[in-house]
């Protein structure tokens, strides 16, 4: 049996699963599922085809999968939906908006934690254990990769993806894609590569022969001057292909950044 406070609105047609706590003032749409054990703490807004997953926690004035902003796409029966993965937090006054046509859903995954005040566009595929620090502001069709941390005030431009592992610093605009294993800093300014993650990368378990082997991948980007881009990953390829890692962001250069990479501090 769930708990649902005599406030609380559940429209017909919700799902809702075992053991869940809707608090006061909710509101539940019609094309909603909660998974087992889902809290809404109070005045939490939930409508389109949204669905959330097991032991995930909503707290107050958070509004999800409503009609998204994008002006092309202003027929709510056209949306795509929003899902939510299991045990994440979304925290109060986030707002997290439903697919267009243009794809699949709004996807969140599982294990991630997103704090006061921030946004989600339409359309982004936001990974596992992801972190969004207050006031973050991503716009639609973003893709973050598992791990990444956003910390306060980051805002980030339509379409960019994120590497996993990466961090961006506070107040940092994200105009270009950011390399997995990562940090970047803007502090109100373009966001630009400064070095690796190493804090972040050994907290989850990295040797320091991955670290080296990443590090040598962005010196052969961004301070080796001889040659072409290509020419500098054909060269560093030798040396660290049978890191994993390394190898990957290899291959987040060559083949999942479309938006570029930018540059770096140092280069400036």
């Amino acid at each position: 049996m769930s708990d649902i406070h005599p406030t609380a609105i559940i429209k017909d047609g919700a799902i809702i699963g075992a053991d869940c706590k809707i608090g006061p003032g909710c509101v539940v749409g019609p094309n909603v599922v909660l998974g087992d054990r889902v809290e809404l703490v109070a005045n939490v807004i939930i409508d389109g085809k949204t669905s959330i997953g097991d032991d995930s926690i909503v707290y107050p004035f958070a509004v999800l999968g409503v009609m998204s902003q994008d002006l092309k796409w202003q027929d709510e029966s056209t949306m795509t939906g929003l899902r939510i993965g299991k045990r994440c937090r979304i925290r109060e006054y986030v707002t997290i908006h439903s697919g267009t046509p243009a794809s699949s859903g709004t996807e969140i995954g599982d294990d991630c934690q997103i704090m006061v005040n921030a946004h989600v566009g339409h359309d982004c595929k936001i990974g596992n254990s992801v972190v969004m620090s207050n006031l973050v502001q991503v716009a639609g069709h973003v893709e973050v990769e598992d791990f990444a941390i956003l910390s306060g005030g980051a805002m980030v431009l339509q379409f960019v993806r994120i590497g996993r592992n990466a961090f961006i610093a506070g107040m940092s605009g994200v105009g270009n894609d950011v390399l997995p294993y990562a940090i970047y800093e803007g502090m109100g300014g373009r966001a630009v590569y400064r070095t690796i993650n190493r804090v972040g990368l050994m907290r989850h378990g990295f040797t320091n022969e991955d670290m080296h082997a990443i590090h040598a991948v962005y010196s052969a980007v961004f301070r080796d001057t001889d040659g072409t881009v290509e020419e500098r990953l054909n060269r560093v390829r030798k040396e660290v292909k049978n890191n994993k890692y390394a190898m990957d962001a290899i291959d987040f250069i060559e083949n999942r950044s479309k938006r570029g990479i930018g540059t770096s501090k140092h280069a400036e």
